[in-house]
């Protein structure tokens, strides 16, 4: 607000007078003029400088305004897809509803077959129309793609339905901070991906120097804080360090920092095996032992808390976790290695087996060993033209070099270069002053040193595996994979309908089917291994028997009976299996033994899957009869027995797996009315009813996040008349104050106008 101005009343010029006049006249004129800015424009404040504090306040809320702005556009397109959803999927439950009671009027046998062929049909519109409500767009967007929200979630594929979506969501922020989900995927309302085939197998992934810390305890990480290190030497006296962890990235990282912060003349080190650190002292009558610091957890994740003093200190298996880079021939198992020290530096060498396990065959005693190998240095070569030769009968890897002059790099060459391929070597950078030196130092001719830690089996990827997923087997060949994702990246081939994925606990892989309406099996090639080592296959000796025949079992209204005959010289022996007790495929083989004698045993096939049965007698022929049979795959529906004279007879798969969805079950009951399977009528009958509770609980769960967002915009909207309240006390004019001044300043302009007008009168007769 602006003062007015002092006259001076003391002995001044005249020049003096005037300006202190107009200064008074501008003052009063630009108050009026701010004054009625304010009036017209409604606000205190025009720029930040007429009141600071006010202004920085008046930001804030403006800044929030415009956020809370932006998350209501955000809630309002939220509220649109969720609203488009709904409608989407309103009509699902009377198209279900209706073929439902279609398939009850003629789920029974004296109905005529056209009467069954018209609900065929009707089956074959409501499949269709399913799969237009499934492939709805709105915006732009396919609402249930997951978060593949611009292609199309369901496509025919011959007689299947697949689903191209994921299990994702899109998200958006419905407000400040709250990221709100704004669709449901296609797998949660109309179903599209089994469930069934998740990998059983923990793949066990091998630690390596490189591994990341974040990717240890199956993908937990380490919390990278220090530990503390005490060395107890032949006296008991000891020593301690703590060791700052924090910027380790790597394992090798930690032994680097474990070692040169060990206590000075402990001579610890520290070895990164295939599962973990170890570390020691040297020295029997010297030991260690580690603590915690403060309330860390380092050492425990780490897996080196050690608590009683000891000389060699194993840590714990610390589980790296299964990653797309991940190398399959670091699964299953651990390699067999050594590390191999000569004195001096720049000479030691890291020595390995090429393949995981105690042996080349783990299966076979006699193969080549891979564990407990001396590793050993002769004279005789000139130096680069050094030689390897692995002895697997003496146990021995002879590395013949120059004594004296053969570098460990030549050594490390000679060994990767030796014609078995068991072994490889690489340089041990721990020992190196720099990483020019590393290696070029002489090998030492009496270093020496055995392999251990070899464990588990190598994967079989020659073999591969036997799919079938709604048509003929198919031989996956994973030969030429080397990492993980080169694994899934072959299984999520097109043609085949899977979806390959690691699983969440990050230690397997899981599989499973995108086709509604197709049998899914995974089988053995040609006796290989490959899908019971990676926990894939469909079938084995675990599996229960209440899955058998989608569901059916093979256990049926009692009939537990299943009949093996062996015919000899026109004479037969009969046994009846009881199966009343078996739950699962091993019961169903312990008790064919049992009842046997031994005479006839059961196996998993060795090509693909089902069971075989084996004449162990020599008999003419073997014959298996009795619905149970039937149900474990040995004959046909309307077939009574099947007989064989080779001494074998291998069943069928029965253990097919399928997806849970609303198109497989349209589409099994369309195969069950066609064919006149009331058993599998009446079932597909019952899967109507998981549909539509499926589809009712995706509808409400629909319903109940427009309530909840609903709820959102009207504190929205409350929210944002506080908003405004709050800024418009900060900036905005309070007008009657306004008005009140501006009559103020007129009147003092009019006096500053009449005192100027007569103390500047421009007359002569003034200055005589």
């Amino acid at each position: 607000m602006s003062t007015i101005l002092p006259i001076p009343t003391g002995r001044v010029s005249d020049f003096l007078t005037s300006q202190r006049l107009v200064r008074q006249i501008q003052s009063d004129q630009r108050d009026l003029f701010r004054i009625q800015t304010q009036l017209s424009t409604g606000r205190r404040v025009i720029s930040p400088s007429d009141d600071a504090p006010a202004a920085l306040r008046a930001i804030n809320i403006q800044r929030l305004l415009e956020r809370k702005a932006q998350a209501q556009t955000s809630l309002s397109s939220t509220v649109s897809y969720l609203s488009a959803t709904d409608n989407a999927i309103g009509s699902v439950t009377n198209t279900l509803n209706d073929i439902r009671s279609a398939a009850l009027g003629v789920d029974d046998s004296v109905t005529t077959n056209s009467a069954r062929l018209a609900v065929v049909d009707q089956i074959d519109r409501a499949i269709q129309d399913l799969v237009n409500i499934g492939n709805t767009r709105f915006r732009e967007r396919y609402l249930f793609s997951g978060s593949r929200s611009l292609e199309a979630p369901y496509e025919f594929q011959d007689n299947f339905v697949e689903y191209r979506g994921n299990e994702g969501a899109l998200r958006s922020f419905v407000d400040i901070g709250f990221l709100y989900e704004t669709n449901l995927p296609g797998s949660e309302v109309f179903g599209g991906l089994a469930e069934q085939v998740r990998g059983t197998v923990d793949l066990d992934p091998q630690l390596h120097r490189d591994t990341q810390l974040r990717d240890l305890n199956g993908g937990a990480g380490v919390s990278n804080g220090a530990i503390e290190l005490v060395y107890i030497d032949s006296d008991n006296n000891s020593t301690s360090t703590i060791i700052d962890l924090s910027a380790a990235s790597t394992v090798e990282d930690v032994a680097r920092y474990l070692e040169a912060g060990a206590p000075a003349g402990s001579g610890i080190t520290v070895e990164v095996t295939s599962t973990g650190l170890t570390l020691s002292t040297g020295s029997a009558s010297e030991q260690l032992l580690t603590r915690e610091v403060a309330e860390g957890r380092t050492a425990r994740d780490l897996g080196i808390l050690f608590d009683t003093p000891q000389p060699v200190a194993a840590g714990q298996d610390i589980t790296p976790a299964l990653l797309k880079t991940t190398s399959l021939s670091d699964l299953l198992g651990t390699r067999a290695q050594t590390t191999l020290v000569s004195t001096n530096t720049n000479n030691d060498l890291l020595i390995s087996a090429t393949q995981n396990g105690e042996r080349v065959d783990p299966d076979d005693p006699l193969s080549d060993p891979l564990n407990g190998v001396t590793v050993q240095f002769v004279d005789g070569a000139t130096q680069g033209n050094e030689t390897a030769l692995y002895d697997p009968g003496t146990a021995t890897l002879t590395v013949t070099i120059d004594a004296g002059q053969t570098t460990a790099a030549e050594a490390a060459a000679a060994i990767n270069a030796e014609a078995s391929g068991r072994f490889s070597a690489e340089i041990d950078f721990r020992d190196a002053d720099s990483p020019t030196l590393a290696g070029q130092g002489p090998i030492q001719l009496s270093a020496t040193a055995t392999t251990t830690g070899g464990s588990g089996e190598a994967l079989d990827q020659n073999s591969g595996l036997l799919i079938s997923n709604g048509g003929d087997p198919v031989t996956i060949d994973i030969s030429a994979a080397e990492t993980v994702e080169d694994l899934i990246n072959i299984l999520n081939q097109a043609g085949l309908g899977l979806q390959t994925e690691i699983n969440a606990a990050k230690n397997g892989i899981n599989i499973r089917s995108r086709l509604s309406g197709a049998d899914l099996t995974i089988g053995e090639v040609a006796g290989g291994q490959t899908a019971t080592q990676l926990g894939v296959r469909t079938l084995t000796e675990s599996t229960r028997l209440d899955g058998f025949n989608r569901g059916l079992g093979v256990v049926v209204d009692g009939e537990a009976e299943l009949v093996i005959e062996l015919t000899t010289a026109g004479v037969p022996t009969t046994y009846a299996v009881d199966l009343t007790s078996a739950n699962t495929v091993e019961d169903v083989l312990a008790a064919i033994a049992a009842e046997t004698g031994g005479n006839v045993t059961g196996a998993l096939a060795a090509n693909g899957n089902g069971l075989v049965l084996t004449d162990n007698t020599g008999a003419d022929s073997l014959r298996v009869a009795g619905q149970a049979a039937q149900y474990l795959g040995f004959f046909e529906q309307g077939d009574t027995d099947s007989t064989s004279t080779t001494g074998s007879l291998t069943a069928s798969d029965r253990n097919t797996l399928e997806v849970e969805s609303t198109f497989n079950t349209l589409t099994r009951l369309r195969e069950a009315l066609i064919n006149d399977d009331f058993p599998a009528i009446g079932r597909e009958i019952s899967r109507i009813d998981q549909d539509l509770d499926r589809v009712n609980f995706a509808r409400s769960e629909i319903g109940a996040r427009l309530q909840s967002l609903e709820a959102l915009q009207a504190r929205q909207e409350d929210e944002e008349i506080a908003l405004r309240s709050a800024l418009s006390q900060e900036i905005d004019v309070d007008l009657a104050e306004a008005i009140s001044e501006f009559t103020n300043r007129q009147f003092a302009l009019q006096a500053s106008l009449q005192t100027s007008a007569n103390l500047l009168q421009l007359s002569i007769l003034n200055f005589i």
